[in-house]
């Protein structure tokens, strides 16, 4: 079954089936979706808009979002950027460098962030206490939706289709773990901007999911069971 999908690649601009968007209609759709948020966080920088009230402390949502959502991010990246590097799939390659360029400009807004609030980028807190009872690690230690060492060295030596069903398994349950994450920030940060960047992950990567199932039934794969909530 892989090798003919490898002989016979995603016919991308054939019309939709059923109602459905075209995938690379979708896929324009999200980069434009990520481009506004970009440019309102950009604006969140240039304004220089803060905190509205007290200071942000170690033990606060909006921290904890911050140095958890980036450890999240910058296994995003690494895989996304394995993924636009080694896809021969045009629309993948579309994807991952979406996802590899706009969550390393969110990485760096975060880290920001923390430097400004004259915050260390890590800290003793255990991750995800700042969700209260809403946040708990998996059982191997990791935040929820967070790839195993063993799929990450499994994907860094995948190629061809096999290479596109595991990344788009992987980032589909990575997003799935952060999104309630992202959430949670987004009802209960202080800060104006950590409100933004939630909101927008929010959006943006349930769109991202949609899509990555669509490809991922079109490649003949199905999705991880989603972490546990």
């Amino acid at each position: 079954m892989a090798a003919d999908l490898d002989a016979a690649p995603i016919a991308e601009d054939d019309p939709p089936r059923g109602g459905r968007r075209p995938v690379t209609v979708v896929l324009v759709a999200l980069l434009g979706a990520a481009a506004l948020v970009i440019a309102g966080t950009v604006g969140w920088l240039v304004r220089g808009d803060g905190a509205s009230g007290d200071r942000v402390t170690a033990s606060s949502v909006d921290a904890g979002f911050a140095r958890d959502m980036s450890t999240h991010h910058t296994q995003a990246v690494t895989m996304a950027g394995y993924e636009r590097d080694n896809t021969t799939n045009a629309s993948l390659k579309i994807l991952a460098f979406d996802i590899e360029t706009s969550q390393q400009f969110q990485l760096g807004q975060m880290q920001g962030w923390l430097d400004g609030w004259k915050l260390g980028r890590q800290s003793s807190i255990p991750q995800m206490q700042w969700m209260g009872h809403s946040g708990h690690l998996e059982d191997d230690g990791l935040m929820p939706g967070m790839a195993t060492p063993a799929q990450m060295s499994k994907l860094e030596s995948s190629h061809g289709t096999a290479l596109d069903i595991l990344f788009l398994q992987l980032m589909i349950h990575h997003h799935q773990g952060g999104l309630p994450m992202a959430q949670y920030a987004a009802d209960h940060a202080k800060t104006p901007q950590v409100q933004t960047m939630a909101t927008a992950i929010v959006t943006v990567q349930s769109n991202e999911i949609v899509v990555m199932e669509q490809l991922l039934r079109q490649l003949g794969g199905s999705p991880l069971p989603p972490p546990a909530s």
